[in-house]
């Protein structure tokens, strides 16, 4: 006699590789946001207890919506940690953007001095503030395209200056103590 309920894989979550996630998650809020189930009937099939003689586990169906869910948790937490602002740390990278023409002149030719001169002989000189980044991938990142246009041998309308970069080092320090 065949079973009137639809038998489907047993399936042990727990075992899958980087389960261990499982354990920083809200059981509660899940089920309930996803499964409209308390939070007793999540972890049951979670665990693969035995309930009424026999272990459980998610239904293929319900398999589908953990697997959409931990999605939807997944985009909500990287868009959640990129509104968290960016306050700057001893160990962040700084990059000034520079637009001032003259300025960018002597970063292209490395004229330290010449650029000390220019500072001492204006004191009305304005540079932003400078963008921070907690890697030198994401500094660099930031950086590239910044400077050039469609002609390369044109002197650049913007110019970065980034901490990561060793020749550039000494024109921030002149630019944080000016």
């Amino acid at each position: 006699m065949e079973s009137t309920s639809k038998e489907h894989n047993f399936i042990p979550i727990r075992q899958i590789q980087g389960a261990d996630i499982l354990n920083l998650l809200n059981c509660a809020g899940i089920s309930e946001r996803f499964f409209n189930h308390s939070r007793a009937w999540f972890i049951q099939r979670l665990n693969n207890n035995i309930v009424n003689g026999k272990p459980v586990s998610f239904t293929p169906p319900e398999l589908f919506k953990l697997r959409t869910a931990l999605k939807i948790l997944a985009y909500e937490i990287t868009d959640f940690a990129t509104n968290i602002p960016n306050i700057p740390t001893d160990m962040a990278i700084k990059v000034y953007v520079i637009d001032n023409p003259e300025a960018i002149q002597y970063f292209i030719y490395d004229d330290i001095e010449g650029f000390k001169e220019y500072l001492a002989s204006d004191d009305m000189l304005d540079f932003p503030s400078p963008e921070y980044f907690d890697t030198e991938a994401e500094a660099l990142s930031f950086c590239t395209g910044i400077g050039y246009g469609t002609d390369e041998r044109a002197t650049p309308e913007r110019y970065p200056l980034c901490t990561c970069e060793e020749a550039d080092l000494p024109f921030i320090d002149a630019i944080e103590n000016y």
